[in-house]
Order: structure tokens, then C-alpha cells, then sequence
């Protein structure tokens, strides 16, 4: 990953600001630093080098010094992109996908992001037209964030970036408290300071003459419903997912994986593995705790596929983690984000780069609670008077049980959500760390 950073103000000691901004992102890129006083803006970069190790300087300009950027992510389709604007007589000083965006700026003007594919943040200054386009990739993988002030509009990976800048109060933002106790997550464009938005997946950000347009550049669309035998759709995913990882793994430096010997995190290693002329650094974190244990799995996997494995068994005792893990996420997020960062630092030892296999349960519909949600409509036959008194009093009877998810646990899970008839509040609910409800938050904010 990366950093970006920006300010665009007419006010030139604001450009100050923007040392302490990038200089709160060095643990984002420790490879090489860049920052630029423009015509009206000034860009700041913090590179972790993983195409073109040596040429992909940033901000980097074009060639007549007229646009400049400022890049976190990758182009999984740059090598295809570049081939094309090559053979329109486009000449290139370096081998990294930021250039071809600059390319495509020049081409498409704001457009140039429908052809690119990837996960992405980036900001662009147009010197001449004095505009500044912020664009964030479709799933919004990598974040950006920016706050509009009486002198400007400044941008940022991280939040912690906006608030060193001091053009923003630490004032808690008690909407995105309010989403985030049924969520477990601040939804897109809150974050939990005033002030602070982040820009929205598959959102474009175009700032000019102190004027703020966004709009959406990309919707999300199910497919058709696909024909085929079992075998069929299988072979076909297959083949989707080989190809996805195969573009993941282009980089100039080695590429791990994170390896929980889960389904996903497995599929994702064993596709690496078949791809890879070496044998790849696989990492995993493990607990004593048997019930919560997975590293034998892990292990099984990669025996199988001959990893240079590493794992690590986490102590009990992870107190003194909660403030620098606090101070990384900037804001509240799932309590499984400490394995998450524990399985990080070990695999920062060994490489730069690695895959996973998050979002596969939300793609696939893995966790319990999309089952559990089928489940409770067909449960809905019970009359709900019966579920609400008799079964209720009944099931809290059960004792709770010490093991995770217990029987007791799902029975009282699926009687609560039973008891909901939208889907959204069912959603909210399943995810609510103490089964807050609209009315109990209500109470709470008052």
C-alpha cells in the first residue's frame, strides 16, 4: 500500500500542513517520499515500491508538467492499457500503471477510470483547468478521505492524515456512532469525526473553482442467472478465479498469502501455488484455544502445496496491542481486525505483498447468519405470539453454554431475528455486537 495527500487552497502556508499529513503516512510507504507545490495545490506521496521499483516516483507528471498524480493501489489490466495507448503513439518514461492513468487523463478527461481495473485511490491536479479529480476503485478496497474547510479541500488515505493537517476539529460524528453499533462498520461516506467523509466506493470526486461535485461511476449489477450443470458452473468459476488471482500476483517483488485453512484463504493458495515457479510464503496465526485453533488445517494446506509456511500462536494477553491497533484503523471496526494485524506483522518480515481471502464469505454467502436468515423464515410457520412468549420464556430457560456458538446461542439467535420482519432490521441485528435494536439505539442517543 500506499499514501496520498493533498491540499488545494490559493493560501500557501496551508502547503505546511501538508508535511505533517504525509509525514503521518510513512508507515504506508517507507520506499520513498514525494511532495509538490503546484499552481493552486500541493500533492504528497508515501511509496511502498511494488511495479517498477525504481522509476514509479510520485506525484509524477505527464509530459508537458500539465496534470500530476498521486496513486495507491493497482492496475491488474495496465499491461494491456499501456500496450494500447502505445500503439496510438504514446511514449512512456517508466513501466508502472500510475503512468497509464495519466495517460487515460489525458485521453478521457474524469473517464479514463471506466478502464481501469483494479483497486485503487487516487488524485489527480489538472494545472491548467485548476480542478482536482479524487477517484476510489468499485468495491472500495483502498480508502480515501476528504473534508472540505473555509480555505480548501484536503484529501487523504488515512484520517489520521486530515486531522494532523489541524484544518479539521476531533469532534465525534454521533451518526456514524449510531450506524456503527448495528454495523459493526461506519458505512460509506460517515466516519466517526465531523467534518471527515470518506469517498464512496465506486465514487469520482471533482473539485473546481470551490465547487464539490461527486457522482457514481459504476453500479453494481447481478448477472443473469448462468445455465449449465453443476460441473459446468463449477469449472466456470474455476477459471474466473484462476484468472482473478493470476492478475493479483503481478508484481516486482514476491507475493505471499495469508493462509487461515479456511475454504477461501486455501482456494486462494492453492491457485498461487499452481502459478508460481517457486514456492510461495504462506503466513497464519493460531490461538490454544482448540475451539478457535485452525492452524492443523493450515498446516494440511500447505504441506499440499509445498509453502514456505510461518505461523504464529498468539498469547492471551493482547491489551498492549489496543492502542497502536487504534491508532492504525483511525476508527472503530471489527474486534477480528486484531488477527488481521497480528498476521500482518509476521508476514512484513518476509514480503511485501500478500493475498487473502476476505469477502469470499460475504460473496458466497459463507457465515451463519445468511443461513440462519433462510432458517428463520421457514421457523416464521410457528405463529409469532408463540414465538415472542411461550418459546421465548422457554428458550431463555436453556443454560447459555461456555463454547462458541453454542445450541442455546443459535436457538436464541434465530427466535430474536424471527421476530423481525425486515430484512434490513434482520441484517442489523445479526450483526449488532449486544443485539442492539432501532429503539434500544433510540434510547441510548437520548
Amino acid at each position: 500500500m500506499c499514501g496520498i495527500a493533498g491540499i488545494v487552497s490559493e493560501n500557501p502556508d496551508l502547503y505546511r500542513a501538508l508535511l505533517r499529513m504525509v509525514s503521518s503516512l510513512v508507515h504506508r510507504g517507507p520506499d520513498d517520499e514525494g511532495i509538490e507545490y503546484l499552481n493552486g495545490a500541493a500533492l504528497g506521496h508515501r511509496r511502498l515500491s511494488i511495479i517498477d521499483l525504481g522509476g514509479g516516483h510520485q506525484p509524477m507528471f505527464n509530459a508537458s508538467r500539465s496534470v500530476a498524480i498521486v496513486f495507491n493501489g493497482e492496475i491488474y489490466n495496465f499491461l494491456a492499457l499501456r500496450k494500447q495507448l502505445e500503439s496510438e503513439g504514446r511514449h512512456f518514461q517508466t513501466r508502472s500503471d500510475t503512468e497509464v492513468i495519466l495517460h487515460l487523463y489525458e485521453k478521457y478527461g474524469e473517464d479514463c477510470v471506466m478502464h481501469l481495473d483494479g483497486m485503487f485511490a487516487f488524485g489527480i491536479w489538472d494545472i491548467v483547468r485548476k480542478k482536482l479529480v479524487l477517484v476510489r476503485d468499485h468495491m472500495g478496497q483502498k480508502p480515501l478521505f476528504f473534508c472540505e474547510t473555509p480555505v480548501g479541500l484536503a484529501f487523504a488515505s488515512e484520517v489520521k492524515s486530515l486531522l494532523a493537517s489541524n484544518l479539521v476539529e476531533r469532534e465525534i460524528e454521533l451518526e456514524a456512532l449510531y450506524h456503527y453499533i448495528s454495523l459493526r462498520f461506519i458505512p460509506d461516506q460517515y466516519t466517526l469525526f465531523k467534518g471527515i467523509k470518506k469517498l464512496p466506493a465506486a465514487h469520482r470526486l471533482v473539485y473546481e473553482n470551490g465547487k464539490l461535485r461527486i457522482d457514481r461511476y459504476w453500479e453494481f449489477s447481478c448477472l443473469d442467472k448462468i445455465n449449465g450443470t453443476e460441473e459446468e458452473i463449477t469449472d466456470q468459476l474455476d477459471h474466473m478465479l484462476f484468472e482473478t488471482v493470476k492478475a493479483h500476483m503481478v508484481s516486482d517483488v514476491p507475493v505471499g498469502s495469508f493462509l487461515s485453512g479456511g475454504i477461501d484463504s486455501s482456494l486462494i493458495t492453492a491457485m498461487m501455488a499452481m502459478q508460481s515457479d517457486k514456492p510461495i510464503s504462506t503466513f497464519s496465526i493460531g490461538v490454544k484455544e482448540e475451539d478457535f485453533n485452525e492452524l492443523p488445517f493450515a498446516k494440511l494446506v500447505a504441506e499440499q502445496y509445498k509453502t514456505e509456511h510461518h505461523e504464529q500462536v498468539v498469547q492471551a494477553d493482547l491489551v498492549h496491542l489496543v492502542p497502536k491497533m487504534i491508532w492504525h484503523l483511525d476508527e472503530p471496526s471489527d474486534p477480528f481486525g486484531v488477527g488481521v494485524y497480528l498476521v500482518s506483522q509476521l508476514a512484513s518480515r518476509y514480503v511485501k505483498v500478500v493475498l487473502s481471502g476476505d469477502g469470499g464469505d460475504e460473496l458466497f454467502a459463507g457465515y451463519d447468519r445468511f443461513s440462519g436468515n433462510r432458517l428463520a423464515d421457514l421457523y416464521c410457520v410457528i405463529p409469532k405470539f408463540l414465538r415472542k412468549s411461550l418459546l421465548k420464556e422457554l428458550i431463555d430457560k436453556f443454560p447459555e453454554g461456555f463454547t462458541y456458538k453454542s445450541f442455546s446461542q443459535k436457538l436464541r439467535w434465530l427466535n430474536e431475528m424471527s421476530l423481525l420482519d425486515d430484512d434490513g432490521d434482520r441484517y442489523a441485528q445479526s450483526m449488532s455486537f449486544l443485539r442492539y435494536t432501532e429503539e434500544s439505539k433510540s434510547r441510548l442517543f437520548t
